[in-house]
């Protein structure tokens, strides 16, 4: 920065502080006795690509004040002083002292970074700088009448001692030193664990007033009181940063800092009782379950005094106040919006255990309870929900409002998109509230006439229309929705909500019921009563019990609004759904905040007679961007990855198989037959390209027509008498599905196959396309597309299997389906290569039963390839949520060990659940730009702080570049470690195997083995189409056997 600040930085030396109490003064000159610590610049890089013993930087702040010793700072670079590193780091300090200062705190002290907690008394909290002697570190403290501000101090420099330390060293007590050290003369790097008797450096738990460690927090620092400071600023982004973590779990310290606001609101709880009371509440009739609601709020009105209590719509209200549950008069009369009377009897008595400990969520982060306080967050959610209800359609954790008259988004074939309020209550540091946006479609609300002129018939019914034609298509949406029957005028009575079974046999002229022992017509019924039917030749619709015969004109009917079904959305809404959902995080953010303006819960008196408010603005968290790995092709090649994304441009792939192969192109003689000329175009494309990227294809391919499956099947054996190791099949655009084409291949034949869509071979044909495929081709021929350049400054484990599974369930209208359960498992030394193990399983079974020889397998493959069982297995497991995080630990590794002690070898196992259904979001300030079209966080963002339970490893990541919309951090939560590998490693070969996905030159979302798995699942799931009932799994899995010689000679072919 040049000298002219390096004078104005000696010219702002602070003025001389007060005297610290003789307890610092001591424990100051303990510290100048002590050699100084190593070195490692845990949270910084130099550049982009530069490792983690780069220069820090320190910002340059205005003089600012603070309780008796006025500290000032500036942005500086000294000169690099001989046999000095030039970014060190000292890992965790940590002091007891009173009357200091306490926060973020950076400092320069002997070329010294690192965390540092103390625990004083009297002292101010905040954001501080300061250079005493090149000193930097995170520091937190755990004050009494704290002030905040962002502080720089800077006090004589201090030079380390010589001596040169290197490698990876953990050290115990007594001034030893640990850590990641590299060193040259005068030179130390490293992160260091230490134990107590006055050292320095180390995540430690604190047990009593001597050990140092991960504390947890104490009462929340006092905002604002410091001149100058990092005051609870609303910024763009959101609400001014927390402090860092309580807990005692080692946090990641590699990466670029930063910060970012998230969708979590601070929930105040300084006015919450210290108990609340649970109540079973019990509603009789059972049905309809929609009016529960009304009930229990009259029930309250008249039989409780209107006492203010939470209700959560089924079997539970929660209240501050000890309730009188002798109620006089049980029963309660509702009125729906039709007008009907339902009379209901509600009854509410106290649970065994009806005392609720609330003060568990405020003691959650100082006691540091490890059982987290579930009865008190189900309470909070419970309250929190109470607002909600009132204004909108609930659905799972979301709140739906109705769309704005003019505003509705359509999705098509009857459906609308509605934006709803995702709320859940989150432990972090302290309990949050999650906030987010959602999207559902629900039928638009209509009548049945207009919705099948609109999208059944596309056309104005008429005298002549016959429907009988055209049910397949319209029966589908009206099946299983609620409508509205109105009876005519004539009846005197109100509508009522029946729900759809599907249309009647005959016309309402035709259809028949019997009515006091006679057979009467509908239309002719309807005329009894005075009202002749407009369209007496159309079909009714039978509602209701699918066991009575109640039949309703088509044109008395209408849809009932707001419905959340339990349906699978066509393609259509999906394509229509992702365009509305796809948004920047600055209209994703202002859609949350419109939400809340509108649900309004500090308003609410249930939220506020719990004493509860919930802040205004997301809280900020401090991220790490991880450095990428370098992508490595055929000689020595190497890609840089930015923005998530690397160019092949003309490499040729790192290990494609030198063979030359035999392949063949199927296509379809239909009544669209694609033209032969492009056959043989596509057919000169795929083998100029392959030469390029070197992948081994035989000058000229078999070119074969088939006419239907039958024909098929005839070509496929005529390519395995002849030793064919490739089939493009171009699936045509009417006729033989994709489905079909891999059941026949690798069920039946067991050849090899590439589908290409006819449409993509005559429209979208061209290199680039060409060059994607070829990547899959090349996976499927045993080839290697990349690797990742080894980084030798964080050596991950040797010798180590990469398994990934995931089990894919049916939807929710299809549980006759069993879920498939997928597993892929590396047996390469770079995680390139996979092979696959499927199996079925009974529906929404989400732990795989059948770990042990799935595993048995994949173990067997390894050591086919490598020689060697695996030392270490590093587990990524796809699709599960928190609550059966127990069962997975339970059954499935305990199959994974089984099958370890019965080929006789004890590996070391990392099970990492990987999470996606979530609703945490990272919104960074700045607006979109060219190159960041949705204004994401970018790829490598890490966030293991704040919003992570406090003694649990889990982190969340952002691995890829969102293509469209805001992008989803993946969630990772480490259940199991008995290799102890440290979370550094595990989040820098995490992040490095979203790079691994065989299909892209693109880092995904969430590691090579789970999103492989994924795969595999669905392979198994193509193989179960076109079969209804499931009798005996075990039996259907045996005639779905994939050929074996087929899956032994290409282990990867499901790519």
């Amino acid at each position: 920065m040049g000298k002219k600040n390096k004078h104005l930085a000696r010219e702002e030396k602070p003025a001389e502080a007060a005297s610290p109490p003789p307890q610092q003064q001591q424990q100051q000159r303990q510290q100048q006795q002590q050699p100084q610590a190593s070195t490692s610049s845990g949270a910084q890089q130099r550049g982009a690509a530069q490792g983690w013993g780069g220069q820090g930087v320190q910002q340059r702040r205005p003089p600012q004040q603070q309780q008796g010793a006025p500290q000032q700072g500036g942005q500086q670079e000294r000169p690099q002083e001989a046999g000095v590193a030039k970014g060190g780091n000292q890992q965790g300090q940590q002091r007891q002292p009173q009357g200091q200062q306490a926060g973020y705190q950076q400092g320069q002290q002997g070329k010294q970074q690192g965390y540092q907690q103390r625990q004083p008394q009297g002292q101010q909290a905040g954001y501080q700088q300061g250079q005493q002697g090149q000193q930097q570190g995170y520091q937190q403290r755990q004050p009494q009448g704290q002030q905040s501000g962002y502080q720089q101090g800077q006090q004589g420099q201090q030079r380390q001692p010589q001596g040169q330390q290197g490698g990876y060293q953990q050290r115990q007590p007594q001034g030893q030193q640990g850590g990641y050290q590299q060193g040259q003369q005068g030179q130390r790097q490293g992160y260091q664990q230490r134990q107590p008797q006055g050292q320095q450096g180390g995540y430690q738990e604190r047990q009593g007033p001597s050990q140092g460690g991960y504390q947890s927090r104490g009462p929340a620092p006092q905002q604002g009181a410091s001149g100058g400071g990092y005051h609870q600023q609303r910024s763009q982004a959101g609400a001014a940063a927390p402090p860092l973590p309580a807990g005692s779990i080692k946090r990641g310290t590699i990466g670029k800092p930063g910060e970012v606001a998230v969708n979590y609101l601070s929930i105040d709880m300084s006015k919450m009782p210290a108990v609340a009371y649970h109540y079973d509440v019990r509603i009789a009739p059972e049905r309809p379950k929609k009016f529960y609601r009304q009930a229990f709020e009259q029930f309250r009105v008249d039989q409780l005094g209107g006492a203010i209590v939470a209700f959560d719509g089924k079997a539970s209200c929660f209240s501050v106040d000890k309730l009188n549950t002798e109620s006089q008069n049980p029963e309660v009369t509702v009125t729906d919006q039709h007008g009907r009377s339902l009379k209901y009897t509600v009854e509410i008595k106290e649970t065994g255990d009806s005392s609720i400990d609330l003060k568990s969520l405020r003691s959650y982060m100082t006691e540091r309870i490890f059982d987290k306080p579930m009865r008190a967050m189900q309470c909070l959610e419970v309250v929190l929900a109470t607002p909600c209800h009132n204004k909108a359609i609930r659905a799972g954790r979301s709140f739906f409002k109705m769309s704005e008259p003019g505003q509705r988004w359509e999705l098509g074939d009857g459906y609308e998109a509605l934006v709803g309020l995702y709320q859940a209550c989150m432990l972090g540091d302290s309990p949050y509230l999650n906030v987010d946006i959602s999207h559902k479609s629900f039928p638009i609300s209509m009548s049945v006439i207009e919705y099948i002129e609109k999208f059944g018939l596309r056309e104005k019914i008429n005298n002549n229309t016959d429907l009988s034609r055209s049910t397949r298509y319209i029966e589908p949406f009206l099946k299983g929705i609620n409508i509205v029957y109105t009876p005519p005028k004539s009846f005197g009575s109100a509508p009522r909500v029946y729900k759809v079974n599907g249309f009647s046999r005959n016309s309402a002229s035709r259809q028949t019921f019997e009515l006091d022992g006679k057979s009467l017509t509908v239309a002719d019924y309807f005329k009894s009563r005075q009202y002749n039917l407009q369209y007496p030749h159309l079909l009714c619709l039978h509602v209701g019990p699918p066991m009575k015969n109640i039949f309703v004109p088509i044109e008395l009917c209408h849809i009932e609004p707001g419905q959340a079904l339990n349906r699978k959305d066509g393609a259509t809404q999906v394509s229509n759904m992702i365009k509305f959902a796809a948004t920047s995080t600055n209209d994703r953010k202002k859609k949350i905040v419109n939400l809340l303006n509108f649900f309004n819960h500090n308003l609410d008196p249930t939220i506020s007679r719990f004493g509860i408010r919930i802040g205004a603005d997301f809280i900020m968290v401090h991220t790490r961007t991880l450095s990428p790995p370098q992508v490595e092709y055929k000689g020595n090649n190497c890609c840089s990855v930015r923005n998530g994304s690397w160019r092949m441009d003309n490499m040729a792939f790192l290990e494609p198989k030198p063979v030359l192969h035999k392949w063949a192109v199927l296509y379809c003689a239909g009544q669209r037959t694609i033209p032969f000329a492009q056959v043989s175009g596509f057919e000169r494309m795929m083998y100029d390209r392959s030469q390029i990227v070197k992948v081994g294809l035989e000058p000229k391919a078999e070119l074969l027509q088939f006419k239907d499956d039958r024909d098929l099947d005839e070509c496929f054996v005529k390519l395995k008498a002849k030793n064919c190791d490739l089939a493009f099949v171009i699936i045509p655009n009417f006729g033989t599905s994709y489905d079909t084409i891999k059941q026949k291949a690798e069920l039946n034949h067991g050849i090899l196959t590439q589908c290409i869509k006819q449409f993509t071979v005559e429209r979208k044909l061209n290199p680039q396309t060409v060059g994607n495929i070829l990547l899959k081709v090349n996976s499927k021929l045993n080839g290697i597309n990349h690797k990742l350049k080894e980084d030798l400054r964080l050596k991950g484990p040797q010798n180590t299997m990469f398994l990934g599974a995931d089990v894919t369930h049916p939807s929710p209208d299809q549980r006759e389906i069993p879920s498939v359960v997928g597993v892929a498992a590396s047996h390469d030394p770079y995680g390139a290569a996979y092979n696959m193990q499927y199996r079925l399983q009974r529906g929404a079974l989400e732990e795989i039963e059948d770990m042990e020889s799935i595993m048995l397998e994949h173990l067997r493959v390894y050591k086919q390839y490598r020689k060697v069982y695996p030392e270490h297995i590093i587990y990524y497991r796809d699709g599960v949520s928190d609550g059966q995080f127990p069962k997975i630990k339970n059954q499935e590794l305990r199959g994974i060990n089984a099958a370890c002690a019965r080929l006789k070898f004890q590996p070391k196992i990392c099970c990492v659940i990987v999470v996606k259904r979530h609703h945490t979001r990272f919104f960074p300030k700045g607006d979109v730009s060219q190159y960041n079209k949705f204004n994401n966080v970018d790829p490598g963002t890490v966030v293991d702080r704040t919003i992570v339970h406090p003694n649990e490893m889990q982190f969340f990541m952002v691995s890829h570049q969102s293509i469209q919309g805001t992008a989803k951090p993946t969630r990772y939560n480490v259940i199991e470690n008995t290799g102890n590998l440290d979370i550094d490693v595990l989040q820098q070969m995490t992040y490095n195997l979203c790079h691994m996905f065989p299909r892209c030159t693109r880092s995904v979302s969430y590691p090579a083995p789970a999103y492989l798995a994924h795969l595999v699942a669905a392979r198994g799931r193509v193989y179960l189409t076109g079969t209804s009932i499931f009798h005996d799994l075990k039996k259907e899995y045996e005639k779905r056997k994939i050929v074996p010689e087929f899956m032994n000679r290409n282990p990867m072919y499901f790519v």
